[in-house]
C-alpha cells in the first residue's frame, strides 16, 4: 500500500501547519497549492487529470493522478493520516460530494471545500465539511464595492463587517481625528494609516491625515459606503 510521502511530515514551515492535501488542481486549487508551498507548507496535490498533475508537479511537494471518488484510492495514498484537506472541485458536483463523503469517512478532521452554489454548500455542510468556500460569490461581493472607485480594496471579514483601503474621506483630513467620536457618529473605525509613501502603522486617536495618505477602515459595508461619500 502506498503511503502519504514521509518527507511531507518533516519540513520546517513558515506557515506553521502540517502538510495539506489539495484535491483538484484547477485555477483555484492550483493557486492555493502554490501559495501554501511558497510559504513552506508541504502539499500533496491530487487530480484525475494527468495534464494538470504534470503541470503542477514541479511546484508542489508531490502531485498524483487519482480518482478521489474512490475511497480505496485515498486510503492507499494515506490521506487519512493528514489533518487538513482542501477539495477544490467546484463544477463537478458529484465528484465534489463523493470526495467530501470519503474524507469524512476516513476521519480527516479539518476539511475545506469549494462550492459553486448555495445548494452545493448546504450539501457539503450536511456531510460534515467544516469550512465551505465560495470564491466566485465572495469575489463578486468584493468587486461590487470596488466599482465605485472610492475603495482601493475591500474584504468582508464576517457577516455585516468588513475592512476597506482608501484615501481618507473628507472628515478625516486636516484636523485631529477622535476615534471615539468617529465611531459614535459614523460607526466606522480607522484601523491603520500609511502617510505619504511610508510604512503602514496603527492609527492613534488625534492623528491628522492628508489627502496623500491611505487608511484602512472597518465597519459594516453600508456604513463604510456611506462614510466614504462624505
Amino acid at each position: 500500500m502506498a503511503n502519504f510521502p514521509g518527507s511531507l511530515f518533516r519540513s520546517k514551515q513558515r506557515i506553521d501547519i502540517p502538510p495539506v492535501v489539495v484535491i483538484g488542481l484547477g485555477r483555484f486549487g492550483g493557486a492555493l497549492a502554490h501559495e501554501l508551498t511558497h510559504h513552506g507548507v508541504e502539499v500533496l496535490g491530487i487530480d484525475a487529470d494527468e495534464r494538470l498533475v504534470r503541470e503542477h508537479a514541479p511546484l508542489l511537494t508531490d502531485a498524483i493522478v487519482a480518482d478521489t471518488t474512490d475511497p480505496e484510492a485515498l486510503r492507499q495514498l494515506g490521506v487519512q493520516e493528514v489533518e487538513r484537506a482542501v477539495i477544490s472541485i467546484g463544477s463537478a458536483l458529484e465528484a465534489s460530494i463523493l470526495t467530501a463523503s470519503n474524507l469524512v469517512d476516513l476521519g480527516v478532521p479539518d476539511i475545506w471545500a469549494k462550492a459553486d452554489s448555495e445548494s452545493h454548500a448546504r450539501i457539503l455542510q450536511r456531510l460534515g465539511v467544516a469550512h465551505v468556500i465560495r470564491p466566485e460569490h465572495d469575489t463578486g461581493r468584493r468587486v461590487a464595492h470596488l466599482l465605485g472607485g472610492r475603495f482601493q480594496d475591500f474584504a468582508e471579514l464576517a457577516e455585516n463587517y468588513g475592512v476597506i483601503k482608501m484615501v481618507p474621506p473628507r472628515p478625516l483630513i486636516g484636523e485631529p481625528c477622535d476615534a471615539s467620536r468617529l465611531w459614535d457618529k459614523h460607526r466606522v473605525q480607522v484601523v491603520s494609516v500609511r502617510t505619504g509613501s511610508g510604512q503602514w502603522r496603527p492609527f492613534a486617536s488625534g492623528m491628522e491625515l492628508t489627502a496623500s495618505d491611505l487608511v484602512v477602515l472597518a465597519g459594516a459595508p453600508d456604513d463604510l459606503e456611506r462614510f466614504s461619500q462624505l
